[in-house]
């Protein structure tokens, strides 16, 4: 990265007057409530499920992939270095992201909701996520801004989307596992985890993704390539 501030999401929040901020302010309010009534059992195991520290949970899943694939000590290497240096691009752009537009995440909006000026967004000040709310800027979507990388680079790396891998979490005991077949599947849990959890809007956890994915691309084409043969 050049700066903090190369990358940026493709666009900024949606206007509180919209269409598109109604229905992302529904939809968490509805799945992402700690009380949720339409939220499924299984959704409420995805939601937890990504909410332990997200490095941890990544290193024990590049682990496993390495074994997995019987990468030799050269590759793995390799792989780990293109894997962290872009999960460490993507998150300093996302914060940087998120201090510069400061939107509000769903426990203030949806306890404010009077407050946007959007006769859509009914407020309900008791509303509580079912996850315990990170202390920092809602958008762009951390969660989505790495696994955007993550996924972007082993697509790259391995030359296809459908890399089977395996993300464990120690937030229940014992230790749940997820595995997916593609970055694809991955990345479509991951989004919407933030929202079951409570933490995120659709919009957000978007354009998430798309931050990490151009922070991949760069990792991808301009750094770690082979070196010519003298």
């Amino acid at each position: 990265m050049s700066s903090a501030s190369q990358f940026l999401p493709d666009e900024p929040p949606p206007a509180l007057t919209s269409t598109d901020w109604a229905d992302d302010y529904n939809q968490v309010k509805t799945l992402g409530a700690i009380n949720s009534t339409v939220r499924t059992a299984q959704q409420t195991e995805i939601g937890l499920f990504w909410t332990e520290q997200t490095s941890k949970q990544y290193a024990r899943a590049f682990h496993v992939l390495a074994v997995g694939r019987a990468l030799n000590t050269s590759d793995t290497a390799h792989l780990f270095a293109m894997l962290w240096t872009a999960i460490a691009d993507s998150f300093i752009g996302c914060m940087n992201a998120k201090y510069h537009f400061s939107f509000w995440r769903p426990v203030t909006a949806i306890q404010n909701g009077d407050l946007d000026g959007n006769p859509a967004t009914v407020p309900n000040p008791t509303w509580m996520p079912l996850g315990t709310t990170p202390n920092h800027p809602e958008y762009p979507a951390a969660h989505g801004c790495v696994t955007g990388a993550v996924a972007g680079i082993l697509k790259g790396y391995f030359g296809t989307p459908d890399v089977n891998f395996t993300v464990s979490s120690t937030v229940f005991n014992p230790a749940h596992a997820h595995t997916f077949n593609s970055t694809k599947d991955l990345e479509q849990e991951v989004g919407d985890a933030r929202i079951y959890a409570g933490f995120h809007y659709h919009h957000s956890v978007v354009q998430g993704f798309v931050l990490g994915q151009h922070v991949a691309q760069q990792v991808l084409v301009n750094f770690f390539q082979p070196v010519a043969s003298q």
